[in-house]
C-alpha cells in the first residue's frame, strides 16, 4: 500500500463512503429549501440567506411630508382657479393640467372663496414620483354681492396630483364629490356625575376660575410639577361650572387619582360665551386634591369603544342619573396671590 506524507492513502472504498455522506448532506439542504419554498415561495428562500430590509429613514419621512404639502397647495390653487375661470382662459389652466383635457368653461365666472384642503392621501409612489389624491372645499357664489350676503354654498372637489422632484401636475380635471363622512363617537371613561359639594367639583371649579378668569391663585389648585400657569390676560370674567364627570364613583371621597371632565359656561364682556370642556387628571396628596395635568384628550374607555349617537346619549343620561356623592369640606392650599 502506498503512503503519502507519512499516512496511508485513502482507498477507493473510503472515498465512496465519503461521497455517500456528502450526498446525504446535500439532500438534507435541498429538502429544507423545498419546505421553505412550499411555505413562503421564493421570498422565503431569499430571506433565509439575506438580512432584513432597512426600515424607513428620516429622509424618506421628510420627503413624504414635503410632497404632501406641495400636493395640497397645488390642488387648492388648481380647484379655485379652475372653478372661477371663464371661456377664453384655457391658458390659465395649462399651468395645472394637460391641454389635451376636454374643457368647457362658462362665459361668466363664479366667485370662489375659502379654498381649504379637507383630505389628502398618497395613492402610489416610486423613488422619483408620488401620486396624491386631494379633496378641497370651496364656497361658490354667482356674484361678489351674493358672496358678501350669504357666504356662498360649500362644495367639495377632488383632484389627483403627481409630484416629481418638486414639479406638480394634475392628472385630470377636478371632480365634484360629497362632504367627508361624519366619524364615529368614542365612549368616554367618565362614569359618574359629581355634585357641586364633592371634592372633585369644588377643586375643578376653583382651578378653572383661577386659570381662565383670573379669580384667585392657580397655584393653590395644581401640583408643583404640573407646569400649569394662569392665562394672561384672562380671556373670561367668570367660569361657571355646569357639570363635572369623573371615573371615580366617589367623586374624590376616597380615591387618590381621578380623571375629570369639567364642562363650564364662561362669561366675557358682560355676557355668556360658548361652553367649554376641560379634561383633567387630578391627584390627592396629604388630603388635598390638586390638578396634575390638563389632558389633551378626554379620558376614553379601555378598550376603546365606538358608539352611535343614541348609545352615547343613553350613557350620558345614565351617568347624570347616577348617585352623586357629596362631601362636607375640601382642603385647598392657602392662596399666595389674587
Amino acid at each position: 500500500m502506498l503512503t503519502v506524507a507519512g499516512r496511508t492513502a485513502d482507498s477507493g472504498e473510503e472515498l465512496l463512503r465519503r461521497m455517500a455522506a456528502r450526498r446525504r448532506r446535500d439532500n438534507i439542504v435541498v429538502g429544507v429549501l423545498a419546505v421553505l419554498a412550499l411555505l413562503g415561495g421564493g421570498h422565503a428562500i431569499l430571506s433565509f440567506f439575506s438580512p432584513p430590509p432597512p426600515g424607513p429613514s428620516d429622509d424618506s419621512t421628510t420627503r413624504i411630508i414635503a410632497h404632501e404639502q406641495l400636493a395640497q397647495s397645488f390642488a387648492r390653487d388648481f380647484v379655485v382657479t379652475y372653478l372661477s375661470a371663464t371661456s377664453g382662459q384655457q391658458d390659465k389652466l395649462a399651468e395645472y393640467v394637460s391641454t389635451g383635457q376636454q374643457v368647457t368653461l362658462p362665459s361668466i365666472g363664479r366667485q370662489i372663496t375659502d379654498g381649504q384642503v379637507v383630505y389628502a392621501a398618497r395613492m402610489s409612489a416610486s423613488e422619483a414620483l408620488d401620486v396624491w389624491t386631494v379633496t378641497v372645499s370651496v364656497r361658490v357664489t354667482r356674484s361678489a354681492m351674493a358672496a358678501a350676503v350669504t357666504g356662498g354654498d360649500k362644495q367639495y372637489y377632488r383632484v389627483a396630483v403627481s409630484v416629481a422632484d418638486g414639479r406638480l401636475r394634475a392628472l385630470s380635471l377636478p371632480a365634484a364629490v360629497g362632504a367627508p363622512i361624519r366619524g364615529d363617537d368614542l365612549m368616554q371613561g367618565y362614569s359618574t356625575t359629581c355634585s357641586p359639594d364633592t371634592p372633585l367639583t369644588q377643586v375643578a371649579a376653583g382651578f378653572l376660575a383661577a386659570y381662565a378668569a383670573g379669580s384667585g391663585d392657580v397655584a393653590r389648585y395644581v401640583t408643583p410639577d404640573s407646569g400649569i400657569s394662569a392665562l394672561h390676560p384672562s380671556p373670561y370674567s367668570a367660569m361657571d361650572v355646569a357639570t363635572v364627570m369623573s371615573d371615580d364613583s366617589g367623586c374624590g371621597a376616597s380615591a387618590t387619582t381621578a380623571h375629570v371632565l369639567a364642562s363650564v359656561n364662561p362669561k366675557a364682556d358682560g355676557g355668556v360665551a360658548p361652553s367649554l370642556a376641560y379634561p383633567l387628571t387630578m391627584v390627592r396628596s396629604g388630603g388635598q386634591w390638586q390638578v396634575q395635568a390638563m389632558d389633551s384628550v378626554p379620558y376614553l374607555r379601555n378598550p376603546m369603544t365606538v358608539v352611535t349617537g343614541q348609545q352615547a346619549g343613553r350613557d350620558a343620561a345614565a351617568a347624570s342619573s347616577a348617585a352623586k356623592p357629596s362631601a362636607s369640606a375640601v382642603q385647598v392650599p392657602p392662596a399666595t396671590q389674587n
